[in-house]
């Protein structure tokens, strides 16, 4: 015959699987399993008596499989050990006392030794808790296969240097999910100092998911890895946390790799939505990332005022394998997505209010249409590949001095274009449409290892299209459409430019009505190119002296006068 405490645990064990239908764990469900309530070993729940001892104790008495059962109330407690394959699972409220001894986080004691949950080297244990912590709420060390789920848990917000709210030290196969996890540390005060207090800090662990939680108002972080691989991060809410919503630091073992950052809302953090920085001595560390489907807005303020850091989709630096996909980023401070020394990088279906920016080097950089303000490589760029292929962007700075090897432009839409080609390396535009209402061209190739534009669609409303400088080599322009005012092109007298197959349009507004000007021609090229000025204006002209072919070119509206150059017709 069952006796009156079994038939309550049943009873207990019946309802709890009702509330939690998916979470309880397989082994739970076998007819040796038990539900312990805390209340057959006294505990109070009254908030006043310490209730440490009776929760202990229940924990202790329970066998693998097990789950020690909370019921409503408030509950008083220090630290509580956890066991190999018992579960806990709450509804009433556990409170940590005030500990003997203060502690602080610092750079060398990044633990407690007082959190609310402590669990060395245990294995196979479910929590699912309701807890308000003085240090840490959960400090797992050596553990596997942990899952927190449906929990509540909340740190002191009074807190300037905060131990994080869970804590993982070599731990293996740990889930964290359908969460509340906040107000670890104080929130954050200036936009110059950094605090410390993480929601959920991840040190030299593997296989951790982090899934539909609540990560808020936590001093630091929100999710920080540091020497971990295999991390996915996913459908969370992060916000309003006083540095970035997801950080990845790493070792100098070159382990971290495998990650996923898939659609999460980050929002109001103090810093970047994802910061990837590898700053150890492995060059362009190939860590397998995709960064897909995630929301950004508002990040890189404190107070209404702008931090040093705040990307909109992530900053990366040092690193190789990430592919970035279908992100939103809005309001941030800083740029959406700045990459530092990296390697291939792609990025497609991404669309930001803010700049993409590139600094030092780069291997391969793939952007598929994307829609940025501007892309902008800073000064001292030294790169390989570049390919834009079907973005939208508003400009693109290509400062004096940059090397890409090759940088190829294709189909991209560019609404207020500024190109200065002069660096090392090879250019080709193919199937662009690139517009100007600046008073400086669109486009100024100045000098490059090659330069090629087919099939574009340039205009310009206030100044002449395309500029080739003298020095630039190896140019041509072939089958683009260009309408400017002024003139389409104006050639300083660079070497075998060639012009063929264009439309060129002369708008009015400018002071001079010209379709092409090239002053002391060095072996141009012209060819099949269609010129349309007005009445008597001058479209297609020769200057200076020099050297120029002349093949079926059709002058559609005004003249042709080629001055004192010599030209070679050819028919």
């Amino acid at each position: 015959m069952m006796s009156n405490k079994n038939f309550i645990g049943v009873v207990l064990l019946v309802l709890t699987m009702a509330f939690y239908p998916e979470e309880i764990p397989a082994q739970q469900a076998g007819s040796k399993s038990a539900l312990l309530n805390v209340k057959t070993n006294d505990a109070a729940g009254d908030g006043i008596t310490d209730d440490t001892e009776a929760i202990q104790k229940t924990i202790h008495e329970a066998a693998s499989g097990d789950t020690v059962y909370i019921p409503e109330g408030k509950y008083l407690v220090s630290t509580l050990k956890l066991k190999s394959g018992v579960h806990i699972k709450g509804e009433g409220l556990l409170v940590q006392k005030i500990p003997d001894k203060a502690e602080e986080f610092t750079p060398s004691r990044q633990n407690s030794s007082a959190p609310l949950f402590r669990g060395n080297n245990i294995a196979d244990v479910y929590l699912a808790v309701r807890a308000q912590a003085k240090n840490e709420a959960v400090y797992l060390s050596g553990s596997k296969n942990i899952t927190i789920a449906n929990s509540f848990l909340e740190g002191d917000a009074t807190k300037v240097k905060s131990f994080a709210g869970i804590l993982l030290y070599y731990c293996e196969n740990v889930r964290i999910k359908d969460s509340s996890i906040s107000h670890f540390g104080a929130p954050r005060k200036s936009p110059d100092i950094y605090q410390p207090g993480t929601a959920i800090r991840i040190l030299s662990s593997r296989d951790v998911r982090v899934t539909k939680n609540r990560i808020f108002k936590n001093g630091e972080n929100g999710v920080f890895t540091h020497s971990t691989p295999d991390v996915e991060v996913s459908n969370n809410h992060i916000y309003n946390n006083g540095m970035s919503a997801i950080q990845v630091a790493f070792g100098t073992g070159g382990i971290e790799k495998n990650y996923q950052f898939r659609g999460n809302i980050m929002e109001g953090n103090a810093a970047d939505a994802i910061d990837i920085n590898n700053r150890s001595l492995e060059k362009y560390l190939d860590i397998n990332c995709l960064i897909e489907d995630n929301t950004s807005r508002n990040n890189g303020f404190v107070r209404g005022k702008s931090t040093p850091d705040g990307s909109g989709i992530a900053t990366l630096i040092n690193v190789s394998g990430v592919n970035l996909r279908n992100n939103i980023a809005e309001g941030n401070n800083r740029p959406a997505l700045y990459i530092e020394s990296c390697d291939l990088i792609q990025a497609s279906g991404n669309k930001a209010d803010n700049q993409l920016e590139v600094v030092l080097d780069f291997g391969e950089l793939v952007l598929v249409e994307n829609t940025f303000t501007k892309l902008s490589l800073l000064s001292n760029v030294n790169g390989k590949k570049l390919r834009l292929t079907g973005n939208i962007l508003v400009s693109l700075s290509l400062p004096n001095g940059i090397k890409v090897d090759s940088l190829i432009m294709k189909q991209n839409t560019i609404s207020n274009a500024s190109l200065n080609f002069n660096m090392k390396g090879n250019v080709q535009l193919l199937g662009n449409t690139i517009s100007s209402h600046e008073k400086d061209p669109p486009i100024l190739i100045v000098r490059a290892g090659s330069v090629h534009l087919e099939k574009n669609r340039i205009i310009s409303t206030r100044s002449h299209a395309v500029s080739v400088r003298k020095m630039a080599t190896r140019v041509s322009l072939l089958d683009n459409v260009i309408r400017s005012v002024n003139a389409c092109i104006i050639d300083e007298g660079s070497k075998s430019l060639k012009v063929i197959g264009n439309k060129l349009y002369s708008l009015e507004g400018g002071r001079y009505r010209h379709t092409l000007v090239s002053q002391n021609p060095d072996g141009l090229v012209l060819s099949k190119n269609e010129h349309t000025s007005t009445g008597k204006n001058v479209a297609l002209r020769l200057e200076g002296r020099g050297e120029a072919s002349v093949s079926r070119e059709n002058i559609i509206e005004g003249t042709a006068d080629y001055g004192a150059v010599k030209v070679e017709k050819i028919r």
